[in-house]
Formats: C-alpha cells, sequence, structure tokens
C-alpha cells in the first residue's frame, strides 16, 4: 500500500517529460571520458537493488523441506521485486524534468524531490514515515538472517571467540549472543555515518563486491563438480535441468563483470570523497582473513555437518 500511495502521486500531480526524453537522451554526469564507459561504471547501482534477494538460502536451516522452498522463494522474491523496482524506475525517469537538480537534491533522494512536486509536504513526510515504519521491519529480516549466519559459522569455529557467539540461550532457544553482536555492530558502522559519510559508504561499498565473490566461489564449485565428477553431487529436489550448467556460467561471467566494475569509482576526477574505497577495505577483510585462518582458523575451523537427518551430504 505504501508503495502505491507514492507511486500513483506521482503519475497523477507530477509533471511529466516526453517518451523521447526517457527512452533516447543520453548524459554522461560522471565526468568519465566516454559515455560507454559511464553506463558500464554505473551498473553497480544497479547490481545493489538485488541484494537481500538470497536471503531466504540464509535461514535455510530453519525452513522445512528448504531444497524445494528456498529456491522457490529466492526466484519468486527475485521476479517480484523486479517488477516492482523497473515501475518505479520508469515512473521516476518519466517525471524527472531536471537530472541535475534531483541528483543534487538536498535530501540525496531524487525520489523525494519528485514527490515534493506531486504532494504535499504533510503528505509526503507521512508516507516517509510509514516507509522508515517498514524498514524497520525490514532490518528485523537482516537482523534473523545475519545473525543466524554468524552463528552457523561460529558453530563450526570459523570465528575468533566462537564458543561465546555461537551459545544458544536455553530459555529464548536462540543464538543471543550472535544477535547481540549483530545489533552493535549495526550501530556502530550506522554512527560512522554522524561522523563521515565517506567513511560510511566506504564500508557499505564492500557489500556488494562481498557477495559477488561468495556468488562466484559458490557457483564456481558446484560448475565444477557439475562438470568434472557429476556423481559425486546429490540429487537435487529443485533442479534447472539441462539449463542448469548454461545459467551456472552465465552467473559467474556476469558476476566477475560485475565484481570488476564495482571497485571502479562513480566519477571523474577522482578525489579523496568520491573515491570508491571497497577496493582497500575488500582487500584489508581478505588479508585479514587469510592471516587468521593460517595462524588460528584452520586448526580450529571444522566445517560444516557432513550429516543432515542421517543423509550423507557431502
Amino acid at each position: 500500500m505504501v508503495y502505491f500511495a507514492l507511486i500513483i502521486p506521482i503519475w497523477v500531480n507530477a509533471p511529466r517529460t516526453t517518451s523521447a526524453e526517457v527512452w533516447t537522451r543520453l548524459s554522461n554526469a560522471g565526468g568519465w571520458s566516454g559515455l560507454p564507459l559511464s553506463v558500464l561504471i554505473g551498473q553497480v547501482s544497479g547490481v545493489f537493488t538485488q541484494v537481500g534477494v538470497d536471503t531466504a538460502a540464509h535461514m535455510s536451516e530453519e525452513v522445512r523441506d528448504a531444497a524445494m522452498a528456498v529456491p522457490r522463494a529466492i526466484i519468486s522474491v527475485y521476479i517480484f521485486n523486479f517488477c516492482l523496482i523497473f515501475l518505479a524506475m520508469i515512473t521516476l525517469c518519466y517525471h524527472i524534468l531536471d537530472v541535475g537538480t534531483a541528483v543534487t537534491d538536498p535530501t540525496a533522494y531524487p525520489v523525494i524531490y519528485v514527490l515534493r512536486q506531486a504532494i504535499s509536504q504533510t503528505w509526503l513526510t507521512t508516507i516517509l514515515a510509514f516507509t522508515v515504519f517498514l524498514l524497520t521491519f525490514a532490518d528485523i529480516s537482516y537482523l534473523a538472517t545475519v545473525s543466524r549466519d554468524l552463528f552457523a559459522f561460529a558453530r563450526d569455529d570459523g570465528l575468533p571467540f566462537s564458543n561465546w557467539i555461537s551459545r544458544v540461550d536455553s530459555s529464548r532457544n536462540m543464538p543471543l549472543n550472535a544477535c547481540i553482536l549483530t545489533c552493535v555492530t549495526s550501530i556502530c558502522l550506522a554512527l560512522i555515518y554522524l561522523g563521515s559519510p565517506v567513511a560510511f559508504y566506504a564500508f557499505t561499498s564492500l557489500n556488494i563486491v562481498a557477495l559477488l565473490q561468495c556468488y562466484n566461489i559458490s557457483i564456481g564449485c558446484v560448475l565444477w563438480r557439475r562438470i568434472r565428477h557429476p556423481t559425486t553431487l546429490p540429487k537435487a529436489r529443485f533442479s534447472l535441468g539441462k539449463l542448469g550448467i548454461p545459467i551456472n556460467i552465465a552467473a559467474i561471467v556476469y558476476s566477475s563483470w560485475a565484481f570488476f566494475w564495482c571497485f571502479w569509482p562513480q566519477y571523474y576526477p577522482i578525489t579523496a570523497a568520491n573515491f570508491n574505497w571497497s577496493s582497500v577495505i575488500f582487500t584489508s577483510v581478505l588479508l585479514g582473513s587469510l592471516f587468521y585462518y593460517f595462524i588460528w582458523g584452520r586448526w580450529k575451523y571444522v566445517g560444516p555437518v557432513v550429516r543432515v537427518e542421517g543423509r550423507k551430504v557431502r
């Protein structure tokens, strides 16, 4: 309802540009030498909109018949979100008369710039308040996902202080310490924004590249097994059939391609304020993880369980 409360007033009241302006006018606002290069660098924003579609996979241990339910949930969420995002994007493109003014709006959100032209300040404040309210519930889902991942990794001795992190509160029957650590870390990262937005976005920029790296590793391992050792894989409850290998290859190719461009700064000339610090942070985290693994982790980390309900899975 909130989604349509945002979209419909724009359709009805906001000034509208022409289809020729939307579909044929191209502009290079990034300062790079050519439009194709700017398009390739700008795809990072599109990749970011897909963050979270795999949330169900992180809760697999809590899902009944996860082998079938989780893939269906991921595909359904992806298609549903694509339709909503595409509709919202087309709506904004048709109702942003001046892209430069919208991008430099004091709120830093072009959608708010468009909404101010369509509805009153009171109605805008009300809708945004409901949006923040819904985002709070979305954050609860993220908390459950991240804390569950943290607990599972610590349970297998993959983290420092694993015994404390993986402890399950007997009265609540939940990994309370993992939830607390997730909340505290999130709050600390959010507080960084108050001191330096540049530093905050430097940390959050790690999100996309880390996910793409994980996708490449996980899909690559499955693809290698499917091609070289297909008999070692258990029969899948949810299978793409003959399309599985081509889809896996396409996923790795695009993830690798996007991974490369995600390290590029959005604007040129490059300054400390607009530099994409994800390369520095990603390398630091990677080196730190490797150091921990070779010094301590490889002697403690035992990996995930090898049996689920008595059936061998590896």
